[in-house]
């Protein structure tokens, strides 16, 4: 009898799971009438809903949202995908697009460049307030491609660097200045002062100038240099740290 009983209850649960599957796989209440996207630009909604490829209708349980995100990301413009059920009847999603954080003047053309380090173009009739990458060579470079120019690794080195041990200061950066193969400066966007960083060990050169910016003394000079071990020199003064 027992066993008899437990067949009996599960049965019962099967059918019951069943039925609640079949509700919400079946149901023409969970039939997709709408799908929201978000977070694009210069990807338009049709081109989504042509890389996504859903169809209006079919139940919300079936669609596959892990193969649309795969799908939209084939998109070379597109960094990132999320997407997710809202229920009753709608999917959403999400997009991050790929866009510019340094722009490089390579005259006279203008690209963005992403802290990737991938070209970026630069949408025509939009203002980017970005720190602006002077003394660039390269005169051919494909949109979406990574740059392997050393000087373009340099700049990325240092933005790297200064995100992120000093985020808030990016704004405050109005060029990066490549010009000299043997240093990169920066010109701040208020003094027009000039910093000079030399090449290379960004982030031990950042953490000298933070030292400094909490001392207030930064917005006193007009130059500073950082090119020297374990000092940093004035404009008309010279001081250890």
């Amino acid at each position: 009898m027992k066993k008899a009983s437990i067949l009996g209850v599960l049965v019962l649960l099967f059918l019951w799971v069943r039925g609640i599957e079949l509700f919400f796989t079946e149901s023409t209440i969970f039939s997709l009438k709408n799908i929201a996207i978000t977070g694009n630009e210069g990807v338009s909604q049709d081109e989504v809903l042509k890389l996504a490829d859903m169809r209006l209708k079919q139940n919300i349980f079936k669609v596959d949202l892990g193969d649309i995100e795969r799908k939209i990301q084939k998109d070379k413009r597109v960094k990132s995908v999320e997407t997710y059920r809202i229920l009753p009847n709608q999917v959403a999603i999400r997009i991050e697009e790929k866009k510019p954080d340094l722009i490089l003047n390579l005259s006279p053309e203008l690209c963005g460049l992403s802290s990737e380090g991938e070209f970026i173009p630069l949408r025509e009739g939009k203002a980017y307030d970005l720190p602006i990458v002077n003394g660039i060579n390269t005169r051919s470079f494909k949109l979406y491609s990574r740059a392997e120019e050393p000087r373009i690794e340099e700049a990325l080195a240092f933005y790297n660097a200064v995100k992120e041990k000093l985020p808030e200061f990016l704004d405050q950066i109005s060029e990066i200045d490549l010009e000299d193969q043997d240093n990169l400066s920066v010109i701040l966007v208020k003094s027009g002062a000039r910093i000079l960083f030399g090449t290379g060990d960004f982030q031990k050169k950042i953490e000298r100038f933070v030292w400094l910016e909490k001392a207030a003394v930064v917005e006193e000079c007009s130059c500073l240099d950082f090119r020297f071990k374990d000092q940093v020199i004035f404009k008309g003064a010279k001081k250890n740290l």
